[in-house]
C-alpha cells in the first residue's frame, strides 16, 4: 500500500518536472538525480507534515526564529518541487544550500543540544549521496570554517551565543573537532559505498554483455558443429561451463540481496523470480553438460549400494507438487518389497532418469493421470513404467524421440519450453546402467516409457 502510493508519488513527481526528457546523464551521475528526486520528495513530505507540530511549539515558547527559518525552509522546498523553470542542478543546489542554512541556523540557536547538529550530519551525507564526493567534502569544509569563526568568536568575544554558556572553551572545540570529524567519516563512508556499488554495476553490464556475445558466438558454433558429434560435444561442454561460472555469482548475489532487502516484499519477489529462473538455467546447463559427456564418451558410472524404494519415493515426492498444480493426478505403483529394495547400481543416474520422464510426462499432460510403475522382471532385473494421458507421440516421431535437442511439439504453434535432451540423457543412462529403454504409444491416449537397470546386489 505504502510502496505504491510511493511509486505513484514519484511517478507524478518525475512527469510533472518532465525529468526523462530534459536529463540526458548516463550510468551513476543519471542514478544521482533519480536518488535525488526521492530525497527531495521524502524532504517536502516529511518536513510539511513536521512544520504544523514544530511551528506550533516553537510560537508557543516564544522560539521565533526556529519559526522564520522552518518557514523558510519550507518556502524554498515548495519552490524546488513545483517550480519547472529552475533547472535540476539548481535545484539541487538550492536544496543543498536551504539544508545547510536550516542545519546551521537551528545550531545557533539551540547549540548542539538541539537538532542542528544532527541536520548537519545529514546534510553532507545527502550532499554526498546526490552530487558526490567532492560536493560532500567541500560543504565540510564550510563545516569547518563555520565552526573556526564560532571558536574564533567565543575566545576572542567577538560576538555571543546563547549555547556559549554551555561549554567551557575546551569543551566546545573538543565538540567541534568530533563533530567535524564524524562528517568526515560519514562522507568518505557513503563515497566509499557508492564506489563499490557503481563497480558492481560496472562488472554486471560487463558481464551481460560478454553473456550476449558468448551466445551469439554459441549459435554460431552449434550451426558450423552439426557435422561433428565430437565437435559439439566439446562446444557444449566448453560454453556450458563459461556460463554456468557467472550464473552462480548471479544467483549468490541474488541471494544477498534478498538478505539485504529482507523487508522489502516487493524487491524478495523480484530476487525470488531471480533465482527459480537461474537455477533453471542451471538445469538445462548441467543437462548439456552431462549430454556432451555422454556423446564424448567422458561419462562414468559411481556405483554404491542404496534402498530403491527410498529413491523412487523420494522422487515421487519431489515431483508431486508440480502435477497437483496443473490437476494431473500422480500414482505411485511401487511392487518392490522392503526386502528386495537394496540395490547396487549409481545412485544419482537412476535418479536423472526417473525425473526426466515424469517431468516429461506432467510437461506433455495437461489432465488425467501419470502412473509410476516398477517391480523386479527377473533375479537381476528391474523394469520402470511410467504411463501418461498426454499428447503422445506421432508414429513418425518415435524414431527421433530419444535425439537430442528434438521435441516432439517443435511444429506447433504453442510449443512447450524446453532443451529438448532429457530424454537423450534418460536413455543414454538407462544404457549405463545396463538396460533399456522403449517407447508404447497411443497417440490418442499418451504414452508409456518403459526401461530397465542390472540392479544385482
Amino acid at each position: 500500500m505504502v510502496h505504491k502510493w510511493w511509486k505513484s508519488y514519484t511517478n507524478w513527481f518525475v512527469k510533472y518536472s518532465n525529468f526523462k526528457a530534459v536529463n540526458n546523464k548516463k550510468g551513476l551521475e543519471y542514478f544521482r538525480d533519480k536518488l535525488f528526486i526521492s530525497i527531495l520528495l521524502l524532504t517536502f513530505f516529511i518536513g510539511g507534515i513536521a512544520y504544523f507540530p514544530s511551528g506550533y511549539v516553537a510560537i508557543t515558547r516564544g522560539e521565533l526564529f526556529v519559526l522564520y527559518i522552518d518557514t523558510l525552509a519550507i518556502l524554498a522546498l515548495v519552490a524546488i518541487v513545483f517550480i519547472n523553470k529552475i533547472g535540476f542542478n539548481t535545484k539541487k543546489t538550492i536544496f543543498s544550500y536551504t539544508l545547510f542554512i536550516l542545519s546551521f541556523g537551528l545550531l545557533l540557536h539551540l547549540g548542539f543540544k538541539g537538532n542542528g547538529s544532527i541536520l548537519l550530519y545529514t546534510t553532507t551525507s545527502l550532499i554526498t549521496l546526490y552530487k558526490g564526493r567532492k560536493e560532500g567534502l567541500n560543504w565540510v569544509i564550510v563545516t569547518v570554517v563555520l565552526y573556526l569563526i564560532l571558536l574564533a568568536g567565543y575566545y576572542f568575544n567577538l560576538f555571543y551565543f546563547p549555547f556559549y554558556d554551555d561549554y567551557d572553551f575546551d569543551v566546545l572545540a573538543v565538540v567541534t573537532v568530533n563533530n567535524v570529524l564524524f562528517n568526515f567519516i560519514l562522507v568518505f563512508s557513503i563515497s566509499f559505498l557508492i564506489k563499490q556499488l557503481h563497480n558492481a554495476l560496472v562488472k554486471e553490464s560487463k558481464l551481460q554483455k560478454e553473456l550476449v556475445i558468448k551466445h551469439n558466438k554459441a549459435v554460431l558454433a552449434r550451426q558450423k558443429a552439426e557435422s561433428s558429434d565430437k565437435l559439439k560435444s566439446a562446444f557444449l561442454a566448453n560454453i556450458s561451463h563459461e556460463i554456468g561460472t557467472p550464473m552462480y555469482g548471479i544467483l549468490g548475489s541474488a541471494d544477498f540481496l534478498k538478505e539485504l532487502h529482507k523487508n522489502n516484499k516487493e524487491s524478495q519477489e523480484y530476487l525470488q523470480l531471480i533465482e527459480e529462473n537461474g537455477n533453471k538455467l542451471l538445469g538445462i546447463i548441467e543437462d548439456i553438460v552431462n549430454i556432451s559427456k555422454v556423446e564424448s564418451g567422458l561419462m562414468t558410472l559411481n556405483n554404491s549400494t542404496f534402498n530403491i524404494n527410498s529413491v523412487i519415493n523420494n522422487t515421487f515426492n519431489s515431483v508431486t507438487t508440480m502435477a497437483k498444480e496443473k490437476g494431473i493426478q500422480i500414482i505411485n505403483n511401487n511392487l518392490i518389497s522392503s526386502n528386495e529394495a537394496l540395490v547396487h547400481t549409481d545412485k544419482e543416474k537412476l535418479t536423472t532418469v526417473l525425473k526426466h520422464l515424469i517431468n516429461n510426462a506432467i510437461k506433455y499432460t495437461e489432465q488425467g493421470t501419470i502412473t509410476l510403475k516398477c517391480y523386479y522382471k527377473n533375479f537381476n532385473t528391474i523394469e520402470f513404467s511410467i504411463k501418461d494421458t498426454g499428447i503422445g507421440v506421432p508414429k513418425d516421431k518415435i524414431a527421433a524421440i530419444f535425439k537430442a535437442f528434438y521435441q516432439v511439439d517443435t511444429d506447433q504453434k504453442n510449443a512447450l519450453h524446453g532443451a529438448g535432451i532429457g530424454l537423450a540423457i534418460a536413455k543414454a543412462y538407462t544404457e549405463m546402467l545396463g538396460g533399456k529403454m522403449s517407447l508404447e504409444n497411443n497417440q490418442e491416449n499418451g504414452a508409456t516409457f518403459k526401461f530397465t537397470i542390472n540392479a544385482q546386489v
